[in-house]
């Protein structure tokens, strides 16, 4: 039988980090993983598995770009077409899996055309181009919020893929159980960490003298410029550029403020804790507000936007969560709640050419 599976994922950590996921369930079964990436996608940082094989494929951004991009995103299009169909030929994989971006596209189209099954898997609340165009060639397609695409049989809710480890953070009804006079936050702005966030959470958080610990991930070559803010105002913080352990740093936590992307909110729910979330006012479609809002509508999480009250607006809601903890953990449990418990099982469960059983939880969703 062929066991050589194609997983499709570049750009950012939200399209590779699900894609990892699920590529490491399938090689513990025993199939054999080619990964089709970008020369300079993050891919290569994250994927340090020897056993998939990585193969690039030419790829670049078409919307809102300028004539001479544009140009070359639609050349590269074309380009990344027939390097598909030389790899689908000479690699015969079983089927292709791919999480959204513009190296999709026409792997896609590829893979249909020399009649390899299409999947393809959509992590934020408001779809992508590129998987408005892969849904056509799909045999499924999984989203991780509800009525991302139009309701159809190939639809479904699978939320996002997110590690086994996460299973051991404790439980939001132990860690909300009693009112505790220091409360744990931890700040992040994504990979790459959020200069918007390394400007303006330090000072806000120093009004609270020691009713706070807190961690803040900075990004890369921001720490010492942000820990010196937090020396200035007298805090006392843990101030990190990156973090290779967020499920100890979420275990620890009792409120995060982060951004809102979709691996970031299928974190912070799957590990049940209180988000304050603050999109990223540059997102594609907007689709950081929407993938909080979702929450937010669920009773999961509060939104704050970037303004120019942001630091009043965060105080306040610091405050109200402090002097009223039932809050916090109705806000934590909630989102505990809120997502699939079982994304990766009900991916692999949903595709036939899987020759084994991946369905090890049952979901409520």
């Amino acid at each position: 039988m062929n066991k050589n599976i194609f997983i499709v994922a570049s750009g950012t950590g939200g399209h590779v980090i699900p894609a990892k996921n699920i590529s490491e369930i399938l090689i513990s079964h025993d199939y054999k993983i080619t990964w089709i990436g970008t020369i300079s996608g993050i891919e290569n940082k994250l994927i340090t598995d020897k056993e998939v094989q990585m193969k690039y494929i030419k790829s670049s951004g078409i919307r809102g770009k300028s004539f001479r991009k544009l140009m070359e995103g639609i050349l590269n299009l074309i380009i990344s077409f027939f390097q598909s169909l030389i790899l689908i030929y000479k690699e015969k994989p079983l089927f292709i899996l791919g999480f959204g971006g513009y190296i999709t596209v026409s792997i896609s189209i590829a893979a249909f055309i020399m009649g390899v099954p299409v999947y393809a898997h959509e992590s934020n609340s408001i779809a992508g181009t590129s998987n408005k165009i892969n849904n056509f060639f799909s045999r499924k397609t999984f989203q991780t919020f509800p009525r991302t695409f139009s309701e159809s049989k190939k639809i479904i809710l699978s939320g996002n893929p997110i590690r086994d480890s996460f299973n051991n953070i404790t439980n939001p009804q132990v860690k909300y159980t009693l009112d505790r006079e220091t409360l744990n936050v931890l700040v992040f702005g994504g990979s790459q960490g959020s200069k918007f966030f390394n400007q303006n959470i330090p000072k806000c958080l120093s009004q609270f003298s020691n009713k706070f610990k807190i961690t803040h991930i900075t990004g890369l070559e921001n720490r010492e410029g942000v820990k010196k803010i937090y020396n200035v105002n007298q805090m006392d913080a843990n101030v990190l550029d990156f973090s290779f352990d967020m499920e100890t740093l979420y275990d620890w936590s009792d409120i995060i403020i982060s951004r809102s992307g979709s691996m970031t909110v299928s974190e912070i729910c799957k590990a049940g804790r209180t988000p304050i979330l603050v999109p990223f006012l540059y997102a594609t479609d907007n689709h950081q507000y929407f993938n909080a809002k979702y929450l937010k509508d669920n009773d999961a999480a509060i939104i704050i936007e970037e303004s120019d009250n942001f630091s009043e607006e965060l105080e306040k809601n610091l405050t109200n969560l402090y002097s009223n903890q039932l809050l916090l953990s109705k806000l934590a449990i909630n989102g505990k709640n809120l997502f699939p418990d079982d994304s990766s099982a009900i991916i692999l469960g949903n595709i036939p050419e899987l020759n084994e059983k991946f369905n090890n939880t049952t979901s409520k969703k």
